[in-house]
């Protein structure tokens, strides 16, 4: 029905949830039917993987997801400076563990002797004694000699492997001179842009700067337009910048599939929680990713090891959780979202998840330095986009957070209460999800773009109130849509009171200044 859903009120009391799942779409889940279920199961966000498909593939899709659905985001995943091993003659290439073998920077195919993939820096970025991983690390070699001939290296093979074609290559704790944004990225950005997606996922992020680069290539081509722009964090220069990076960015991905390389495996856990926790003080969704359910890929059902990840990253903090092969590839598209909706839901329903947003909302007020003196950019700033209140430290923007705060120890003190935040631009319902509040958050926002692009902020459900830009609307006519929409039916019916947040002029960014409990 072309985005709406027939029933608001069984949708909210079967499907509500605060953490958001992200799916990725492929052959198992390019199809109307398997999309729409995936939707009705509880996808988020339809998240396109450029690294694999091509534009035609996903010129489809994305008219497929707005055909279903006008809430769900479209997030791009760009491939980023991705090094890949080139085509074979062999189907798979044995290598034993001892032998030498070239790497080499050519397009001739590999074979037995030379591997070849396609990074024109090889010789002059790596060193006699580093280390090579190829699929995923499935391949590793070390390197014996360099310029084996003007464009290689000679490689000791330390285990046992098969090659396959155009697998990744990752060189670990390597400062590799590729640009983080490629010529392919930016025409991905322009295909994104025109066809309006919601959302950027830059790969291989290294520092703020490759945030700031696509920021201004999207302002300077699309003024018009906004998108949410999210620093993938799988590289160990990203982890080392983590907070400069946070700083710059709308959101934060925690890759861990090529962070799992690029660095030691066994520290991947307690990366993980650094930078959720990093991304939750400068109030950032943040997206944990990779391997979640990856069993589902052939099983029917999760790993007891899964289902424990799931939880114990909504309890770390994480925004919104991520399938990819499940549903990209997998045998399970379906079943892996509605594995990863009873986690979640179950998780939430937990008591040491609610005792702990109870607890964190104190700690985040303390080391929060996405508001206060620092503002929501906080104190790192590089040629801001001038009028965009996430890098405003002005007075107000100090007001609008404390605003926030407000509102949610409000919604504590009055029982049977929900947030309902007016916002033009997001960025009020952002303050108040970082805050982690028990209670829904609804926000209010004047089109879909706003509403889509709050798919990954915890615990945010959006309705669309068109008149909150027009300069005669007030609060009254805000407490009329809330009290007479038809789509806000299950929150009147099962909650006793609004704790309503915004600012006059109504949905004006950065006018947050008001709280008010109404009774429904």
């Amino acid at each position: 029905m072309n985005g709406e859903r027939q029933n608001e009120d069984d949708y909210y009391k079967n499907k509500y949830k605060k953490t958001k799942i992200v799916c990725t779409l492929g052959p198992s889940s390019s199809g109307k039917a398997v999309i729409k279920k995936l939707i009705d199961s509880g996808m988020d966000v339809a998240r396109l993987n450029f690294s694999h498909g091509n534009e035609i593939f996903f010129d489809g899709l994305i008219g497929l997801i707005r055909e279903l659905s006008n809430d769900t985001a479209i997030l791009i995943d760009l491939p980023g400076p991705k090094i890949r091993t080139g085509k074979q003659k062999e189907a798979g290439i044995i290598l034993k563990k001892g032998r030498y073998i070239n790497v080499v920077n050519r397009k001739k195919p590999s074979d037995n002797k030379n591997i070849s993939i396609d990074y024109r820096f090889l010789t002059q970025d790596v060193k006699r004694n580093d280390l090579i991983f190829i699929d995923d690390g499935k391949i590793q070699l070390q390197v014996a000699d360099i310029a084996c001939d003007k464009n290689g290296l000679s490689c000791k093979i330390l285990r046992d492997g098969i090659l396959r074609a155009e697998k990744g290559v990752n060189f670990p704790n390597i400062k590799l001179s590729v640009p983080s944004v490629t010529k392919n990225d930016f025409k991905y950005l322009k295909f994104g842009a025109e066809h309006n997606a919601d959302m950027f996922a830059i790969s291989f992020v290294r520092h703020p700067e490759d945030i700031i680069t696509v920021r201004n290539f999207l302002k300077k081509n699309y003024p018009e337009k906004h998108f949410f722009i999210i620093a993938k964090i799988e590289k160990s220069e990203a982890v080392e910048n983590i907070e400069a990076i946070v700083m710059v960015s709308d959101g934060i991905m925690v890759a861990r599939g090529d962070l799992g390389v690029e660095t030691p495996i066994e520290s991947i856990a307690l990366k993980q929680k650094k930078i959720i926790s990093v991304a939750n003080i400068y109030k950032r969704p943040v997206i944990t990713a990779t391997q979640m359910l990856e069993s589902m890929v052939i099983n029917e059902s999760p790993t007891r090891a899964e289902v424990t990840d799931i939880a114990n990253a909504i309890l770390d903090g994480t925004d919104a959780v991520m399938l990819s092969e499940e549903t990209a590839i997998g045998n399970n598209p379906v079943e892996s979202v509605i594995y990863m909706n009873k986690i979640i839901k179950t998780t939430e329903n937990s008591n040491i998840f609610i005792e702990s947003n109870y607890r964190n909302i104190g700690i985040r007020r303390a080391n929060g330095k996405g508001g206060g003196g620092r503002g929501y950019a906080g104190s790192y700033r590089i040629n801001p986009d001038e009028g965009d209140e996430r890098y405003d430290i002005s007075n107000e923007y100090n007001i609008s957070n404390i605003v926030a705060e407000m509102a949610v120890l409000a919604s504590y003190s009055v029982d049977g209460s929900f947030i309902a935040a007016v916002t033009r631009s997001g960025y009020t319902a952002g303050i108040i999800s970082s805050l982690r509040p028990v209670v829904p958050i609804i926000s209010i926002v004047p089109d879909e773009g706003v509403k889509r692009r709050l798919s990954l902020n915890f615990g945010v459900v959006s309705f669309v109130m068109r008149d909150i830009i027009k300069e005669n609307v007030d609060i009254k006519n805000v407490i009329d849509f809330i009290n007479k929409s038809e789509k806000m039916k299950y929150f009147k019916e099962n909650f006793k009171y609004a704790v309503l947040s915004g600012g006059i002029p109504l949905g004006e960014p950065g006018s947050t200044d008001f709280v008010r409990i109404i009774k429904l």
